[in-house]
């Protein structure tokens, strides 16, 4: 004789947790999102050799001139 039963499993659904649950991943994932993005575009630059880092854009030639007087002494304002 065969004992035949049948269960009836019903699943509960707690709105709660599962709220909970899908916060906790999207937060998970943005927070991925911009720690990958600060590697690509601050921390990734920084090995190309130009020491640059910030814009990841190509590289960024910076020409700095100065304007040297010829020499003279300090006092060039004093009068003997």
């Amino acid at each position: 004789m065969e004992d035949e039963r049948k269960e009836e499993r019903i699943r509960r659904e707690e709105p709660s947790r599962t709220g909970s649950t899908a916060i906790k991943w999207i937060s998970i994932i943005v927070i991925t999102l911009i720690i990958l993005f600060f590697l690509i575009n601050y921390v990734f630059p920084l090995f190309n050799g130009n020491g640059g880092g910030g814009q990841g854009q190509g590289d960024d030639n910076t020409t700095v001139e100065l304007e040297m007087d010829s020499g003279g002494s300090s006092d060039q304002n004093s009068s003997e």
